[in-house]
């Protein structure tokens, strides 16, 4: 009876552990302030590899009023992003960007003392959903 509660226990700890760190990581993207951030296109050769953006950060064209002393904390960001997209929308987002140049920023979540996380990417100031949606609307 003992060994039956403990392979429950054993079996259950792992999965337990993860789902709390999952919610914790969860809470620190809702919770914590968001910034945007300019960004373009990092190698128009190869925009799009596999299912994802690669985009950087375009500190020229950012508003850095946004950080504290209006600096704009270089040393946080990558320099390079993959902003992940479903399969059967990256083909017609990468002939978008390539061929029309819209406005490109991305959307950051900055927790406390930690690195920047990529939420979302906004095309002409809307979510790339939205943008598509009423792209193909139009």
């Amino acid at each position: 009876m003992k060994n039956k509660y403990g392979l429950v226990f054993v079996l259950c700890f792992p999965i337990i552990i993860l789902l709390s760190w999952n919610v914790w990581l969860e809470g620190k993207v809702r919770f914590s302030p968001e910034i945007t951030v300019a960004a373009e296109g990092y190698d128009p050769r190869n925009l799009i590899s596999g299912h994802y953006l690669q985009l950087r950060p375009v500190w020229e064209k950012t508003d850095c009023s946004n950080f504290e002393e209006n600096k704009c904390p270089l040393e946080n960001f990558e320099r390079v992003y993959r902003f992940y997209l479903p399969e059967q929308t990256a083909e017609e987002l990468d002939r978008i960007i390539r061929t029309e140049n819209p406005d490109l920023k991305l959307v950051f979540s900055l927790p406390e003392n930690g690195r920047p996380l990529l939420k979302n990417l906004l095309i002409e100031g809307q979510p790339w959903e939205k943008w598509l949606d009423n792209r193909k609307n139009d």
